[in-house]
């Protein structure tokens, strides 16, 4: 009997084993009964479509422009189409400006701090070679994006502060076939400079090593671009802050320019700030007490490393600096 009753045990387990993994499969079966009728869930749009420019949650396109030695530099503005499938037509779009947009985003951020507005463009500080944009039907789902090319003078972009915000306001003023999402109509259209040696739109930060004087220090370094082959950066041991004012900027900021065989040189970035700055010439013999052969004023663009040799006066006396800058 005890034999008996331990192998209907058995039997019985095996059973409910079996039914269990049939509830597992039975689900699966009707999925996959479900794509082999032609996919029908996937056929039938699940969303409303509509158009809208593109970007981020505070209605803010990022566009970051690369100085060189061309006269011009170009980026374009997105467009897209909300939905699961692709579009059946193609999408006409017409922009303009829109200044009200900037206006109420420099209000509802700064209030009364108007030193802290970000500033508009003027339509002469730019090129659209088209105030209308089309998304073509017929082109793969991901590709189905409008560009809105603009071009602006590498002139304008280096006369902009990397202190300041700069943006050009846009809307949607109309659009066919489909609707236009109203919350993202309008868009204000963000201007970074950047060259080969920093980008304003991310900080680049240089681990600096070197003397001041005979005195040893390290830091690490805020570089900021300001035309194709000029970059901003702070004298010495001095740390910049992004809560700096512009009177401790004017103190402590010097310009390196790259020329044409990647030698350097060393100025300050502003006059008003009593800051002086020279460029030294090291010495040729490797031996000399200065410790100066090292530093030759020069860029070596496969370091990415600045060897730099000069000296500054903020009005505590002149300090003689070798510091060796190297991209984080």
């Amino acid at each position: 009997p005890r034999v008996r009753r331990q192998r209907q045990m058995c039997i019985r387990d095996s059973i409910c084993n079996e039914y269990n993994k049939w509830l597992l499969i039975l689900p699966f079966v009707g999925v996959l009964s479900s794509c082999s009728n032609g996919d029908e869930f996937f056929k039938e749009e699940r969303y409303k479509k509509e158009i809208y420019v593109v970007s981020d949650a505070s209605q803010v396109f990022q566009a970051e422009y690369e100085m060189t030695k061309s006269d011009e530099a170009m980026k374009t503005l997105a467009f897209a189409v909300s939905g699961t499938n692709p579009i059946d037509r193609d999408v006409n779009i017409v922009v303009e400006k829109d200044e009200e947009l900037l206006t109420e985003y420099n209000y509802n951020n700064y209030r009364d701090e108007t030193d802290k507005y970000a500033h508009g463009l003027n339509e002469v500080d730019y090129i659209l070679s088209s105030s209308s944009v089309t998304i073509k039907m017929g082109t793969e789902f991901k590709n189905q994006v409008g560009k809105l090319p603009i071009t602006l003078k590498t002139s304008v972009l280096e006369n902009l502060s990397v202190d300041s915000i700069y943006f050009i306001p846009f809307r949607i003023k109309e659009a066919s076939p489909y609707e236009i999402n109203e919350d993202k109509r309008n868009v204000l259209y963000r201007i970074y400079k950047k060259n080969q040696y920093a980008s304003q739109r991310k900080n680049t930060f240089y681990n600096s090593i070197g003397y001041i004087g005979s005195a040893f220090f390290t830091s690490t370094k805020v570089v900021q671009p300001l035309s194709y082959n000029k970059i901003r950066v702070y004298v010495g041991g001095q740390v910049y802050s992004t809560s700096d004012t512009k009177e401790t900027i004017n103190k402590n900021a010097m310009i390196i320019t790259v020329n044409e065989d990647n030698t350097v040189t060393m100025s300050p970035y502003s006059t008003e700030g009593g800051l002086k700055v020279t460029t030294l010439v090291p010495s040729d013999n490797p031996n000399d007490t200065s410790g100066s052969y090292g530093y030759r004023n020069v860029y070596n663009p496969d370091e990415q490393c600045f060897y730099l040799y000069y000296s500054y006066d903020i009005g505590n006396g002149e300090q003689i600096i070798r510091e060796q800058m190297i991209l984080e």
